[in-house]
């Protein structure tokens, strides 16, 4: 049965607003997995309030790391089977790199950091659906509850010079680690692949310039790989 995809809008020539919705997106395009994808209009309905989730069969399913690892099981394993392993580790911990660490800078660079703030608001007025009136106060509200999540999580204690420096670091080390390599394991893309691709795109897809986006355009085999992601699986996004 065909699966459902809901994911928010795309954004600055992404798939979606959400790097995690992009990956997710990219695993099923990988995959060869028949789905439709339905663009969400306000807050999520998931069970936990956050996309991506999908729908199958009648059950929702959240959390794109946990929905690629039950596709993974039940699909025969279309996209990193023939990992072995200690590859399958080594892709977990970079993963957890993108999605735990860089994430919280990405979170600073698109919400939070004032230089960014003419070009979201009028994008979470979209988002959202509310009257533009309401959007000044929405955005504050929004900016001070990613602030705290940013303080809790610890990235958001620092001055921003040092926040730009930690994601600064995340990607000097995911770029000396991908080398000259084409995919990250082997000659084809794995689920790592579609992780990388959604966070280098997040970076350096973005109307706004600053310190992170200007440090990844420097790694040409981060550019490279994001630009074979688009080519290989989205080139209605190309260009």
């Amino acid at each position: 049965m065909t699966i459902t995809l809901f994911q928010y809008k795309p954004l600055s020539g992404l798939p979606s607003a959400s790097p995690f919705c992009v990956k997710l997106e990219t695993y099923l395009r990988m995959a060869e997995i028949e789905h439709t994808v339905s663009i969400l209009k306000g807050r999520s309905a998931s069970p936990t309030g956050k996309a991506p989730y999908i729908e199958e069969d009648g059950r929702l399913l959240t959390d794109s790391g946990l929905i690629i690892n039950y596709l993974e099981q039940t699909k025969g394993h279309p996209v990193d089977g023939r990992l072995t392993l200690a590859e399958r580790a080594e892709s977990l911990a970079l993963q957890r790199l993108l999605e735990e660490h860089l994430y919280w800078v990405i979170v600073y660079m698109r919400w939070v950091d004032p230089g960014t703030r003419a070009d979201w608001r009028p994008y979470l007025a979209d988002l959202i659906g509310a009257p533009k009136v309401l959007i000044p106060l929405i955005a504050r509200q929004t900016e001070r509850g990613l602030m705290k999540a940013l303080r809790t999580q610890g990235i958001g204690l620092h001055t921003p010079d040092v926040i730009w420096r930690i994601g600064v670091s995340d990607v000097q080390a995911l770029a000396h680690w991908l080398g000259n390599r084409p995919w990250g394991f082997g000659e084809t893309p794995t689920v790592f692949d579609a992780c990388l691709y959604a966070f280098v795109g997040t970076i350096i897809r973005t109307p706004w310039n600053n310190p992170l986006k200007a440090a990844t355009l420097k790694h040409g085999n981060l550019v490279s790989h994001f630009d074979r992601m688009v080519a290989r699986y989205f080139p209605d996004f190309a260009g």
